[in-house]
C-alpha cells in the first residue's frame, strides 16, 4: 500500500491511498471466505464453496466489505505514520473494488490547527446544592406505586387528572399539514395543573372530549423546528381521543411497600426523595455544562478552521433536508424552506465549530486523551444499541470517518467537565 498526506488551507487534510492488484486479491479472498463460512451456499459445505460460487451469490457484498476493509486499513496506517488526528468525519472519493484490479481512494477531513489556548478563567459557574423538588418527589412516588396500581379502561365520560389517554394529533397552517405533526396514536398522561400555571396546549382540548370525539385547538411552533419559516407561528391542531385508561394507585402502607420490594413505607418515601435529588443534580449539571459550552461558542477573537465550519454546516443542512423531504410533498415548499434556513445554518455552524475547536484545543493543552481501550468501550456500547457486532460497526465507521467524530465528542465532553470543575472553584 502507498499513501500520502497533504495539509491544505482552512484546516483541511487530504489523504490518498492505493493498493496493488495483489493486495486487493488477498482482501477479496478474505472477504469471500467470511461469506462462504457464514452463509449456506447450495451444493457446498460451509467454507468449502469455490470463489466463483461465492461471488455469484455475494459479489456486491464482498466488494463492499473489501472497500471498507482497505479504506479502514489505509486510513489507520496513514494517520499513524503521519501523526495526524482528524476531528471531523471524512469526505470519501473512490470507486468500487474489483477482484484482480488495483484500488485507490482519497479522503478529506478536518484537523485541529496548533492553536494557542485563550485564557478561560473568566468562565465562572457558581456551585449550587441540589434540592429535591416536591413535585418531582411526588411524581417519583406515584411512579413507584404505579407498579402496584390497577388500570381500568374508561368508555364513558371525559378524562381526568392522572388518566392516560390515547390520541391522534394533526397540525395545520393555512390549511396545509405541518411536517412532522401528522402521527399515529400516541399516549400521554394528564397531569394536574398548578394554580397560576398554563396547561399544555393539548390539555384543555383532550379534557373536553369523549371517546371517538374530535376537538380543535392551537399551539405555537417551537423555536427549534427544522423549518425556520414556521417557528413561532400558530398551528391549528386537530385531536381525536381514542382511549382512556384510569389508574388507581394503592395507598402507601408498609404492606404495599413490602410487595413492591421495600422494607417499609418510609423506605419508599426515602427512595422517592433520593431520586428527586438525583434528578435535580443531573438537571443542574446539564445546565452548567450548557453554560460553559455557550460561553465557548460565543468566545470573541477565536475562530474555528473553515473546513470544520463547512462540515458542520453541511451535516446540519443534510439532517434538516432529510426531515423536510420526508414531510413536504411540494418541491416548491422544500426549496423555500431550505433557502430560508441557509443563512441560519451558517451562523449556527460558526458558533458550534468555535465551541468544538476551543474544547479540543483545551483537551490538547491539558493532555486529555481517550485511550484505545476506552474508545473500544464507547464503540461497543454504540454497536450494541444498533444490534451490530463490534467488528462490523468499527469497520463501517472507520471508512466514513465517524470514528474520529466520536473520539472528538468524547474529548469535548471531558474538556467541558474539566473546565466546569475549574469554573466552579473560581
Amino acid at each position: 500500500m502507498e499513501h500520502s498526506i497533504v495539509m491544505l488551507e482552512g484546516g483541511q487534510c487530504r489523504l490518498a491511498c492505493s493498493y496493488t492488484q495483489e493486495e486487493v486479491l488477498a482482501a477479496w479472498k478474505s472477504a469471500a471466505a467470511r461469506f462462504s463460512s457464514s452463509f449456506n451456499i447450495p451444493g457446498f459445505r460451509p467454507g468449502h464453496a469455490p470463489l466463483a460460487a461465492v461471488e455469484k451469490q455475494f459479489g456486491k457484498q464482498i466488494a463492499e466489505l473489501v472497500v471498507e476493509t482497505l479504506v479502514g486499513r489505509g486510513i489507520d496506517t496513514a494517520l499513524a505514520a503521519g501523526n495526524v488526528t482528524p476531528v471531523t468525519a471524512v469526505d470519501y472519493e473512490g470507486s468500487t473494488a474489483e477482484r484482480g484490479k488495483p484500488f485507490a481512494f482519497n479522503v478529506a477531513f478536518g484537523v485541529l490547527p496548533d492553536y494557542e489556548l485563550p485564557d478561560l478563567s473568566s468562565i465562572r459557574i457558581p456551585e449550587t446544592e441540589e434540592q429535591a423538588q416536591p413535585e418531582e418527589e411526588a411524581n417519583v412516588l406515584r411512579d413507584i406505586l404505579a407498579r402496584a396500581a390497577t388500570r381500568t379502561e374508561i368508555t364513558e365520560g371525559q378524562p381526568q387528572d392522572g388518566d392516560i389517554v390515547n390520541i391522534e394529533v394533526a397540525g395545520e397552517v393555512d390549511g396545509k399539514t405541518v411536517a412532522g405533526m401528522k402521527n399515529g396514536t400516541f399516549r400521554m398522561r394528564l397531569m394536574p395543573v398548578k394554580e397560576g400555571e398554563k396547561a399544555p396546549d393539548l390539555d384543555p382540548v383532550v379534557r373536553g372530549l369523549k371517546i371517538g370525539e374530535t376537538g380543535y385547538g392551537s399551539t405555537i411552533c417551537p423555536a427549534d423546528y427544522p423549518d425556520p419559516s414556521m417557528r413561532g407561528r400558530e398551528i391549528d391542531v386537530k385531536v381525536v381521543l381514542r382511549g382512556i385508561e384510569r389508574e388507581e394507585l394503592p395507598e402507601l402502607t408498609d404492606e404495599v411497600a413490602v410487595k413492591l420490594g421495600f422494607r417499609n413505607a418510609d423506605a419508599v418515601r426515602a427512595r422517592a426523595h433520593e431520586q428527586a435529588l438525583q434528578m435535580d443534580k443531573a438537571r443542574r449539571i446539564q445546565a452548567d455544562r450548557r453554560a460553559v459550552l455557550e460561553a465557548l461558542e460565543n468566545w470573541e477573537g477565536f475562530e474555528a478552521p473553515a473546513y470544520m465550519v463547512e462540515r458542520t454546516r453541511r451535516d446540519a443542512t443534510r439532517a434538516s433536508r432529510q426531515f423536510l423531504q420526508s414531510n413536504f410533498a411540494s418541491p416548491e415548499q422544500l426549496k423555500e424552506a431550505l433557502a430560508t434556513m441557509k443563512e441560519e445554518a451558517t451562523a449556527t455552524a460558526v458558533k458550534k465549530s468555535r465551541g468544538k475547536a476551543l474544547l479540543l484545543t483545551y483537551a490538547r493543552h491539558e493532555g486529555i486523551e481517550v485511550s484505545p481501550a476506552e474508545m473500544d468501550m464507547v464503540l461497543k456500547h454504540r454497536a450494541a444499541r444498533q444490534n451490530m457486532s463490534f467488528e462490523e460497526y468499527r469497520l463501517g465507521i472507520t471508512r466514513t470517518g465517524e470514528m474520529f467524530e466520536i473520539r472528538a465528542t468524547v474529548l469535548q465532553e471531558r474538556a467541558i467537565s474539566a473546565i466546569l470543575e475549574k469554573a466552579r472553584k473560581a
